[in-house]
């Protein structure tokens, strides 16, 4: 069961608007902002407990203090100086600057009137498992400690929460400095779009954004990442509901944005317009004079998965669009990571039906010989497909019921544009000469409920119970780390829902 969050606010406070938009004509003005505060010492936290969906209370020790951030220990946490030096040096020095160009500012001097943003080094309650567990919690940013202290559970901090449970986690290295870039962009997010424009962005833009920070900091780009995608690739873009399967192709397509728009600071322009989703893509997208838009750089991304970085397959000439500056998508191992590939699905006769904004990859051989063809035919209108022919290097648009050629072996892309899931798979028929019968439909993908929103609790679950990621976790003797932010950002909404906003 949700946790339900006991807000305790003065008058005053609750009629407050602050920067998160949404005030009427009746509504009295905000309170003003808080007195800045000194960073003690010795502070008592609230953190969350995601075993059980609850808060709790822990002390932490100040250890450092950078041009930009406060790093907390919790007391009984095992860090060494060394590490916290590290820490604040990459916060100070890379994760703050570059998130910060790339996306905007976080909230300063914001909820305590300190321009610092406070690092809180501890041992997250996410019930992780040696044994048992395929994922953990490596750390997470709360929207709650936006508020007054007079709301329950607020730090009234710019507060990031970092694991540092020595099981799971080393301090600074390249997946913890991911972490906090990914984290902090959370944080510069919820400033941007939630308090100053008073819009609640889509939950697969936010995490899109953060899943590509690390590499926008210089840390590489996520390959465990690109597995999960590969092992799940089907997935809607743009329907939420809190899987691994979600942060998979929100990477995928977040990282291929960064490849081609980048340079642009496109992720910049999306979030300092007023709209959001896929409005507020495509007006980032004119704004940078890209002339393309959401529908035709979903086109031009399918082919990059693909083409990849072109270091496998060669892009058609003049059209770097269709390509990866980043990651390889083939199969092979990539900085420790085996990916299995795209084009699993070998000779099908059908094809599993199409969540909204969704992909389909499919491989063909000739019947006979070194030619063949495939005939595609639609399940629904809103879908397309391509076929790359690997001997002839072509990209073939297909047309419903028209046979495409190709030689060697032919690679089929399909996609299931804005609307509803399509209710059965797209029929294929592969042929030498003689047509063969076509065959039934494939039953229709499970499409969530729109934005559905997972406690960390139930998040944390299905990561640990999905077979696929057990036999990747075992692969690679690491488990994964999950993100959680979106059902913490639920709970914010519930405040806004009661009318109540930041003080500042």
């Amino acid at each position: 069961m949700k946790r339900l969050l006991m807000v305790l606010m003065s008058l005053a406070l609750l009629a407050g608007c602050g920067g998160g938009g949404g005030s009427s004509s009746s509504s009295p003005s905000p309170a003003s902002p808080t007195t800045p505060t000194t960073a003690a010492d010795t502070l008592t936290f609230w953190a969350d407990d995601f075993t059980n969906n609850s808060y709790y209370q822990t002390t932490a020790t100040k250890m450092a203090e950078g041009s930009h951030c406060y790093i907390y220990l919790e007391q009984g946490a095992a860090v060494t100086t060394a590490e916290i030096n590290a820490v604040i040096a990459q916060f100070d020095t890379t994760v703050y600057p570059k998130d910060t160009a790339a996306f905007g500012s976080e909230p300063t001097p914001g909820a305590d009137g300190d321009p610092k943003v406070y690092i809180l080094l501890l041992n997250v309650r996410d019930g992780f498992n040696a044994v048992t567990s395929t994922s953990y919690v490596a750390g997470y940013f709360d929207p709650l400690n936006e508020y007054p202290s007079s709301v329950t559970h607020s730090n009234q901090k710019e507060l990031l929460y970092m694991n540092v449970n020595s099981a799971v986690v080393t301090p600074a290295n390249a997946e913890f400095n991911t972490t906090m870039a990914h984290e902090f962009q959370h944080m510069i997010h919820w400033e941007q779009k939630e308090h100053r424009l008073g819009v609640s962005d889509d939950t697969w833009l936010d995490e899109g954004m953060a899943t590509v920070a690390g590499d926008i900091c210089g840390y590489g780009p996520d390959y465990e990442t690109v597995a999960t995608y590969e092992h799940a690739a089907g997935h809607s873009l743009t329907v939420w509901e809190g899987s691994a399967a979600n942060y998979g192709v929100v990477y995928m397509w977040a990282q291929y944005f960064q490849d081609q728009f980048g340079a642009g600071n496109i992720f910049y322009s999306m979030l300092h317009n007023n709209d959001t989703g896929i409005t507020e893509v495509n007006t980032a997208l004119a704004a940078a004079g890209t002339g393309k838009t959401f529908t035709s750089a979903f086109r031009d991304w399918a082919l990059a998965l693909y083409f990849g970085n072109g270091t496998t397959v060669t892009a058609p000439a003049g059209h770097p669009e269709w390509t990866y500056t980043s990651i390889n998508t083939w199969p092979g191992i990539y900085n420790t990571i085996r990916l299995p590939g795209l084009f699993t699905s070998t000779n099908p006769t059908s094809l599993t039906a199409l969540q909204a904004w969704g992909l389909g990859f499919a491989s063909f051989t000739p019947v006979s010989g070194t030619a063949g063809t495939v005939t595609w035919t639609p399940a629904t209108a809103n879908e397309k497909a391509w076929l790359v022919d690997a001997g002839g290097g072509q990209v073939i648009d297909l047309t419903a019921g028209v046979p495409a050629p190709y030689t060697t072996k032919g690679y089929l892309i399909a996609q299931n544009l804005a609307g509803s899931a399509a209710g059965s798979g797209a029929s294929v028929t592969r042929t030498a000469l003689v047509p063969v019968a076509t065959p039934a439909l494939a039953a229709a993908a499970a499409e969530p409920a729109a934005n559905t929103v997972r406690t960390a609790r139930e998040v944390l679950a299905a990561v640990n119970g999905n077979p696929q990621l057990q036999a990747q976790v075992q692969e690679t003797g690491r488990p994964l780390h999950v993100c959680i932010d979106a059902s913490l950002h639920q709970q914010e909404q519930e405040l806004r829902n009661q009318g109540i906003r930041p003080a500042f």
